[in-house]
């Protein structure tokens, strides 16, 4: 065998095991935990942005006020309506004097100087009366519920954090408009962060849910870190043979950037 035919053999015998190498690695992105792209429910004018980007924010902070002038007027106009108590304080006064004026006449019809007729008449009006301290009761407690649907409605007028997390971005100013299908404002959870990966079927029976496994992850963090395998997607794609998982990846002091790519060494799945 001549040298060079010697040489191209070991060549085609290399090429098998390079490709096995390079198949060892397997690579997938990270991304937060949690992301949200957030906006409000109405439309309207941006009157304060309470945060700016990077902020660290907590579940239920306010992030971005649309005006709320009318709103608020109508907040006033409906407390006062459900604080009001004359109506209802002139109904039970009238319903006391019905009852009184009821009892005066059972009594007078027990002496013989009132008819049944009157009797009847009396407690008529007693019974108007003590409707009519119904009907102011109910209509308190109605205006009671439309403040607080108003209250409700001002909230609405509010960007609030649905987790703690970090301001990402913030894609409006002050005076804008927004619509309802526009998110100006996006907020992520950087305590976890999260690797998608898509493996071979062969590594199916190795993985262990809850196990730590080592991911190198790629600039600017470059290195390895510890990884807590969380979800191993239970359909296999048939035409690849490869199937998800999701690895969560420890970031309490959001020092780890979202984004990074993350690779896993088969070798050390299969050992």
């Amino acid at each position: 065998m001549t040298r060079s035919a010697f040489l191209l053999l070991l060549l085609l015998a290399a090429v098998p095991a390079a490709a096995q190498e390079g198949e060892r690695i397997i690579r997938g992105p990270t991304r937060p935990a949690q992301v949200a792209l957030l906006g409000t429910l109405q439309e309207g004018v941006v009157q304060t942005i309470e945060v700016a980007e990077g902020a660290r924010v907590r579940r239920g902070d306010v992030l971005l006020r649309l005006l709320d002038d009318v709103q608020k007027a109508r907040i006033g106009l409906s407390r006062a309506s459900a604080e009001a108590e004359g109506e209802l304080r002139q109904a039970q006064v009238q319903a006391a004097e019905a009852e009184a004026v009821l009892g005066r006449t059972q009594a007078a019809a027990t002496r013989g100087a009132a008819t049944e007729w009157e009797v009847r008449q009396a407690r008529a009006r007693a019974d108007a009366a003590r409707a009519a301290v119904q009907a102011a009761t109910d209509r308190r407690r109605v205006e009671q519920q439309k403040l607080e649907l108003e209250l409700v409605a001002l909230e609405t007028l509010l960007i609030r954090a649905p987790f703690d997390g970090t301001v990402t971005k913030v894609d409006t100013t002050p005076g804008s408009t927004l619509s309802r299908t526009d998110r100006p404002l996006t907020v992520a959870d950087l305590s976890s962060i999260e690797a998608v990966l898509y493996l071979p079927a062969e590594a199916w029976p190795r993985l262990r849910i809850g196990k730590s496994y080592h991911l190198e992850l790629s600039a600017p963090v470059d290195k390895t870190v510890d990884a807590r395998l969380r979800h191993v997607d239970p359909v296999l794609d048939a035409a690849s043979g490869r199937f998800r998982t999701v690895f969560v990846i420890d970031n309490p002091s959001s020092e780890l950037p979202a984004g990074t790519e993350a690779a896993l060494d088969l070798s050390e799945v299969m050992r």
